[in-house]
């Protein structure tokens, strides 16, 4: 059992083997030093938590480290998606929020991540130091009263700023039956009442507790859509929206019955917040996300800038900049004027401004998207490793440096994350390991479909060993 790291948001690890108690408190202790550290303590900690196999007990083992170095906490009195424990912080002023959640991993992990005091993912230079107290002999705390511990409804609040942060006039004429599957994650209860609310036909799918999450990661991927996808195809819903177990991932399947991962939604997003509602300010996105968002910028003048893979790479743009919109290749994207935190259910209120917007389906738009920026066309893969060869297989992919692939030339190489190959008409591959779960991840695109497949297939090839994906 390795000792806790943070990986691309968070610490994440497999129930009662790595991720304990103990090890909780542990982490916990840690983050509130750095917290004193930066006299921070006086504004108190933010703590929620998923609907994970004892997560609220979790929970309360944080907000009892916390009480026990005299920090108050506010402990959410239910389970709460992640965007919502970052408005909390915002909204409360708070140090800091840590929400127990392993976000889309498998069921049986469990995770921390924390949320700074802007309301965003921990930056890297905050996790780093995290992670350097925690391998360092416990200092000795600051001395304080017993810190209190209050229970506060922070739905109410996270609804409430939800309900600033569209049109409804605009979002009222996309008007339809929606089919919203939560994975019976944090997100249920959520998006289903606010859209009735506007006269919506809203069915929430998997909205009850199951920390099994049907046996499989709670992750809107396309193959674990298949009961939203049944029912486009049965005619009983005309747009499907998924979430993720902790509500900062979406997807979509269209009236055609065709899934619309943050490939498609990131650019026509962007799109609409520009040529819709006259947005401008500098695009985040990370280095596996698709060269649309490139192409969208470019048309419009708009500043780009590419991150590592993680939100809280963009984090630190946010703050540095005047930041429209960012986003990455799984996520859903960030609004930072609204949360400078990846927020799905945001995310589908302005994916339905855009589709009442346009008086279009969401099929037509990514036809249209296609039309005026492509074409470019996007596949990933992966590869499950032994935990033991994930260091292995950093230095196998940081040693790759090949001229040429799939007989093109290789123009430029980038190695902000694992290491990303490009070569010409926006054609490029990335391999690298992830930073969540034991996986070699792929990722390709190109012009042609047939040639982003052949550039993941000479990635496999580097790699050594066949994906099993």
């Amino acid at each position: 059992m390795s000792g806790p790291r943070f990986g691309t948001d968070g610490w994440r690890g497999i129930i009662a083997r790595d991720f304990t108690f103990a090890r909780v408190a542990e982490v916990t202790r840690a983050i509130l030093s750095y917290l004193d550290e930066q006299g921070l303590a006086e504004q108190g900690l933010v703590v929620g938590y998923d609907r994970r196999f004892q997560s609220r007990a979790f929970a309360r083992e944080v907000a009892d480290t916390g009480a026990a170095r005299g920090f108050d906490v506010w402990l959410t009195d239910q389970f709460l998606p992640s965007p919502a424990i970052s408005w909390a912080v915002r909204d409360k002023h708070a140090a800091a929020g840590i929400i127990v959640t392993a976000s889309h991993n498998p069921p049986q992990y469990s995770g921390l991540k924390l949320k700074e005091q802007f309301g965003g993912s921990a930056r890297p230079a905050v996790t780093a130091r995290i992670e350097g107290l925690l391998r360092r002999p416990a200092a000795t705390p600051v001395a304080r009263p017993q810190g209190q511990i209050r229970l506060f409804d922070g739905l109410s609040a996270y609804r409430r700023h939800l309900a600033q942060c569209f049109a409804p006039a605009t979002l009222r004429r996309a008007r339809q039956k929606v089919a919203i599957d939560v994975m019976h994650g944090a997100a249920a209860g959520i998006l289903a009442p606010l859209l009735t609310d506007l006269g919506f036909c809203a069915l929430e799918l998997r909205g009850d507790e199951n920390p099994a999450f049907d046996g499989h990661a709670p992750n809107p991927s396309a193959e674990h859509l298949g009961l939203l996808g049944g029912l486009i195809q049965r005619g009983e819903a005309t747009l499907g929206l998924a979430v993720d177990g902790d509500g900062d991932r979406l997807a979509a399947i269209d009236e055609t019955g065709a899934y619309c991962g943050p490939q498609v939604l990131f650019p026509l997003l962007l799109r609409y917040l520009v040529e819709g509602r006259g947005g401008r300010g500098r695009v985040v996105k990370s280095v596996s996300t698709t060269h649309l968002i490139d192409r969208i910028c470019r048309a419009h003048d708009l500043p780009l800038s590419e991150t590592a893979i993680g939100f809280k790479h963009a984090c630190q743009a946010i703050l540095d900049d005047d930041v429209l919109m960012a986003g990455e290749e799984s996520g859903a994207p960030g609004i930072p004027r609204h949360l400078p935190d990846r927020d799905a259910q945001l995310a589908a209120l302005l994916l339905l401004e855009a589709l009442g917007a346009a008086g279009s389906t969401l099929s037509a738009l990514r036809e249209d998207l296609q039309a005026r920026f492509g074409p470019l066309h996007y596949r990933q893969s992966s590869l499950r490793l032994p935990v033991m060869h994930c260091a292995d297989m950093h230095r196998r992919i940081a040693a790759l440096s090949p001229q040429r692939l799939c007989g093109r030339e290789v123009l430029a190489t980038n190695r902000s994350d694992g290491v990303k190959w490009l070569l010409a008409g926006d054609a490029w591959l990335l391999l690298r390991v992830s930073g969540t779960e034991p996986l070699a991840r792929l990722y390709a695109e190109a012009p042609e479909a047939a040639l982003a497949e052949e550039l993941l297939a000479c990635g496999e090839k580097l790699l050594g060993e066949p994906s099993d994906s």
